[in-house]
């Protein structure tokens, strides 16, 4: 096995090949499945074409119904609120302008804010002052600790603590909420409010 290749072998020779090209003339067939798949496709895209047109056109007409169940809505609150004396002032200045009886035209809605009167005797509203509860650390029984918010302060609380500056004081914590007092007053508060 000293010699795997002899030095008298020449192994490549030069081949020719005979190729046989179409002839130009020649046109190409479609087959019947080439065919119907090409039909498939048309009508895929016409079918989307046509179910994207229609769904357009509903949710044009969903958003004029809404537009009208809104200026409906409008109209009918301005109907029940009476008007005050600036609004008929108002409307007395401005001329109406006749309404062409083939054209429907819709009218501007205008909705009176009613003003607010003073109150003649102030009455103090007995949640300004009360803290608001921002968390509670509950562990059973009489254990526990709550977080408050005092104006722009947070600070913590455990029962029988005062709680700031504010004159309530920490009586119980519960796992939903906690009980505050002041002055024999008690209220009950949830995390984020009072109830």
């Amino acid at each position: 096995m000293d010699r795997v290749f002899n030095a008298d072998e020449h192994t490549l020779d030069a081949v020719r090949v005979q190729i046989d090209a179409p002839q130009p003339s020649e046109r190409r067939q479609w087959t019947p499945g080439q065919l119907s798949l090409l039909t498939l496709t048309l009508v895929g895209i016409l079918s989307t074409l046509i179910v994207g047109l229609q769904w357009w056109s509903s949710q044009q007409a969903l958003q004029r119904e809404r537009n009208l169940a809104l200026i409906e809505r409008l109209r009918q609150r301005s109907l029940e609120t009476p008007p005050t004396s600036e609004d008929t002032a108002t409307e007395a200045a401005q001329e109406p302008t006749p309404a062409l009886p083939a054209i429907q035209q819709l009218e501007p809605v205008t909705i009176p804010i009613p003003s607010q009167s003073q109150p003649t005797e102030a009455t103090p509203d007995p949640l300004v002052d009360v803290p608001l509860l921002v968390g509670v650390v509950y562990s059973g029984g009489d254990l526990g600790s709550a977080i408050f918010q005092v104006g722009a302060q947070s600070l913590s609380a455990v029962p029988g603590e005062s709680i700031a500056n504010s004159g309530w004081t920490l009586r119980n914590v519960t796992a939903n909420g906690v009980v505050i007092e002041r002055n024999g007053d008690s209220r009950s508060l949830s995390v984020g409010g009072a109830f």
